[in-house]
C-alpha cells in the first residue's frame, strides 16, 4: 500500500442545507394538544402513528413531506441519521425537535417521491455523553451513526456492512426492488466456501441444477461477506434467472475483511484487479464450467469495490467485458487515469450513483464521459438516494439486466 494513498474521500460540506420543513401532522398534533390537553392528544397520536409519516405537497405531486418519529420521554436529545441527508460535518442540522411537554420527537424533510434511504436514531440521556460525540475521526463517527437504533414503527429495513439493522424510508415512486425476497417455486442455487489463489476466501454461487449449460458466464462480486450475509444476492440471482432476465451464471463473491484489509484489497493502488484477471479467473475456469470470453465476465462493486470494478475493466478489457459500479470511489486519481488510457470498445458498463451523494455525483459525470470516449457502451443512472445498501441491493438487479440484454447509447443512458 502506498504511504501517500488517501483513504478518505474529499471532505466537502453539503452544498445546500437538507430540506427541513414543517409537517402538517405535527402542526395538527400541537393544535389538538391545545384543545384536548397533552395526555389525550399524544395518546391518540401514538395510537395511530406510523413512521415515517408520508404527506403530499400541495401543487407538487412528485414531492412528499417525510416526517420521522421517535417516542422517548427521557431523552435530552435525539439525532436522526438519514443516509446522505445527514451532513456529518453539521450534525446539529439533524437533531430532532420535541413537541413541548410530550414524548414526541420529530424531524421532517421535503423529498422527491422517488427517494429511498436507510436511517437510524441515536438518543442522549441525562448524565450521558452523546454517542455521536465520542468519536476521534471520520470512521469512528460513521461507526457511531451506523450503530443507531432502527425505527420500531417501521417494518421495512435492511442491514449495513457491519450487519446492523437500519430502517428504510421508501417513497411511492422509488425504483421497484422486485427480486430481493425468496419466492416459492423458484429453484435455488448453491453456495460453497472456497480458498482462492493467494488464500483469499471466496464464496461460489452455482446456478440451480435446472439450468444446464456447457459453459456459464460469471459475476464477480467484491465484499462477498456482505452480499452473502447482511445482504442476500444469491436470492436475487435465483429470481433473475427464474424470470429469464439474466442467463444462468456462476458468481464468485470475494471476501474483503475489515476496514484495513478492505483498503489493501480494493484501494486503487492495490492489485485486486490484476489478481482477479491473472489468478482468480484462470483458477475458476479450471474448477468450474465458466466461459472463456471476456463477455462472460462481469465485475460488480460498491464504493471502493465500484472503483475496483471499473479498474478491472479498464486495465484488463481483454479479460473483463462488463462492469457494474455503484457509488464508486472515483475520487481516487487512478480510476479516471486508467479509463483515459484504455481501449474499451466492445465492453459494457453500468454505472449508478446516488443523487444525494454531493461529493460523488460531480466526479462521476466526467468518468462516464471518459468511459464512452474509450469506446464502452455505458448505462448511467443517478438514483434518488445515497451511499446505501438499501439502494444498491436493488440496483444490482437493474444493472445485471441492463448489462445482459441492452446496448445503451449515449442518448438513452441518463435515466
Amino acid at each position: 500500500m502506498s504511504s501517500s494513498a488517501r483513504r478518505t474521500p474529499p471532505k466537502l460540506a453539503r452544498p445546500e442545507p437538507a430540506p427541513v420543513v414543517s409537517s402538517p401532522a405535527i402542526t395538527e398534533l400541537t393544535r389538538r394538544i391545545e384543545d384536548q390537553g397533552v395526555g389525550p392528544a399524544t395518546a391518540a397520536f401514538w395510537a395511530g402513528a406510523v413512521s415515517p409519516i408520508i404527506e403530499p405537497v400541495d401543487a407538487a405531486p412528485k414531492e412528499r413531506i417525510v416526517t420521522f418519529l421517535w417516542r422517548d420521554d427521557d431523552a435530552e436529545s435525539v439525532l436522526l441519521f438519514v443516509n446522505r441527508i445527514t451532513d456529518e460535518r453539521d450534525l446539529d442540522a439533524s437533531m430532532m425537535r420535541r413537541v413541548p411537554g410530550t414524548d414526541v420527537w420529530h424531524l421532517s424533510y421535503r423529498m422527491g417521491s422517488d427517494w429511498r434511504a436507510s436511517y437510524a436514531f441515536s438518543a442522549q440521556y441525562a448524565g450521558e455523553r452523546a454517542p455521536w460525540l465520542d468519536t476521534a475521526d471520520h470512521l469512528a463517527l460513521r461507526r457511531a451513526l451506523d450503530a443507531g437504533a432502527a425505527d420500531p414503527r417501521n417494518p421495512l429495513g435492511s442491514r449495513n456492512q457491519a450487519g446492523q439493522r437500519l430502517s428504510i424510508v421508501e417513497l411511492p415512486d422509488a425504483p421497484a426492488q422486485r427480486w430481493l425476497a425468496p419466492r416459492d417455486g423458484v429453484a435455488r442455487g448453491t453456495l460453497t466456501c472456497r480458498e482462492a489463489p493467494g488464500d483469499l476466501p471466496v464464496r461460489i454461487y452455482q446456478p440451480p441444477e435446472t439450468a444446464r449449460c456447457d459453459t456459464y458466464p460469471v459475476v464477480v462480486f467484491f465484499d462477498g461477506e456482505v452480499w452473502t450475509g447482511p445482504q442476500d444476492v444469491p436470492t436475487t440471482l435465483d429470481n433473475l434467472i427464474d424470470d429469464g432476465l439474466i442467463e444462468p451464471c456462476y458468481a464468485i463473491l470475494i471476501d474483503s475483511g475489515g476496514t484495513d484489509r478492505r483498503w489493501d484489497l480494493l484501494g486503487a493502488d492495490g492489485s485486486i484487479d490484476r489478481w482477479l484477471a491473472t489468478e482468480l479467473l484462470p483458477w475458476a475456469r479450471r474448477e468450474y464450467p465458466i466461459g472463456a470470453r471476456r463477455e462472460d465476465v462481469t465485475v460488480v462493486g460498491q464504493s471502493l469495490g465500484g472503483a475496483s470494478a471499473l479498474l478491472a475493466l479498464a486495465r484488463y478489457p481483454d479479460v473483463v467485458g462488463r462492469a457494474l459500479s455503484q457509488s464508486g470511489s472515483v475520487w481516487q486519481d487512478e480510476v479516471p487515469a486508467a479509463i483515459l488510457a484504455a481501449d474499451l470498445r466492445g465492453t459494457r458498463v453500468y454505472v449508478e450513483v446516488g443523487a444525494q451523494e454531493w461529493v460523488l455525483v460531480p466526479l462521476h459525470r466526467p468518468v462516464v464521459e471518459s468511459l464512452r470516449a474509450a469506446g464502452a457502451e455505458v448505462a448511467y443512472v443517478e438514483f434518488n438516494g445515497g451511499h446505501d445498501y438499501a439502494c444498491w441491493r436493488g440496483g444490482i438487479a437493474d444493472g445485471l439486466c441492463r448489462l445482459n440484454y441492452t446496448i445503451v447509447t449515449a442518448d438513452s443512458s441518463q435515466e
